[in-house]
C-alpha cells in the first residue's frame, strides 16, 4: 500500500514538476532581462533634454499639433512625425495608468527606430517615451507576473497558484530524494 502510494506521489511530483518548471524557466529568463538592462534605457531617458523649471499655466484648451511637435523637439532629442489624439483607455496600452487625453506623437530617433511620445494635451509636458525597448520590457514583464493582457495586476490568481506549486514542488521534490 505504502510502495504504490508512494509511487503514485512520485508520479504526480514528476508531472506537476514539469509545467511549474515552465513557469520557473520563463521567470528566469525574464528575472535575468530584468537584471542586465539599464531601466533608464527602457524608460528612454538617453531621449531627454534638460529642461530648466517654468511656472506652467492651467490652460483649457488643447495645444495645436505643431505646438505638440515643438513640445517633443524641445524636450527629447527625437524628431516628431505625426500625431493622434487618444481619448479612450485600452488594456495593456503604453499609456496605461495615465490620465486621459493623451496626445500620441509618434517619432524617431537619430537612427530612425519609431519611438511614441505621450503629452498632456493642454500643457504639452512629456509624461512617457515608449520605444521597442520598453515594449519588449513590458512583455517580460507580462510573462513575470503572469499577467498577460493588461500587465500591471501582481496580485492575480495564476502568480499565486504557480509560486504556490512551485514551493510545494521543490518541498516534496527534496523530500522525495531524502526518502528515496
Amino acid at each position: 500500500m505504502f510502495k504504490r502510494l508512494q509511487k503514485k506521489t512520485r508520479k504526480v511530483h514528476r508531472y506537476v514538476s514539469l509545467i511549474v518548471s515552465v513557469q520557473l524557466l520563463l521567470w528566469t529568463i525574464s528575472g535575468l532581462y530584468f537584471s542586465f538592462t539599464k531601466i533608464e534605457n527602457v524608460r528612454g531617458e538617453q531621449y531627454l533634454v534638460e529642461q530648466p523649471s517654468v511656472e506652467t499655466k492651467i490652460q483649457t484648451d488643447f495645444i495645436s499639433s505643431d505646438e505638440a511637435f515643438n513640445a517633443v523637439r524641445n524636450q527629447t532629442t527625437l524628431l516628431p512625425n505625426e500625431i493622434e489624439l487618444i481619448e479612450n483607455q485600452k488594456a495593456g496600452s503604453e499609456y496605461r495608468g495615465r490620465d486621459l487625453p493623451l496626445y500620441k506623437v509618434v517619432t524617431e530617433d537619430e537612427s530612425g527606430k519609431e519611438i511614441n511620445a505621450y503629452l498632456d494635451p493642454y500643457s504639452g509636458e512629456l509624461l512617457a517615451l515608449r520605444s521597442t525597448q520598453w515594449r519588449i520590457w513590458d512583455w517580460m514583464w507580462g510573462v513575470h507576473i503572469m499577467d498577460w493582457v493588461e500587465r500591471d495586476h501582481i496580485d492575480n490568481i495564476f502568480l499565486k497558484v504557480f509560486s504556490i506549486l512551485a514551493l510545494v514542488t521543490s518541498l516534496s521534490g527534496v523530500i522525495l530524494f531524502i526518502r528515496k
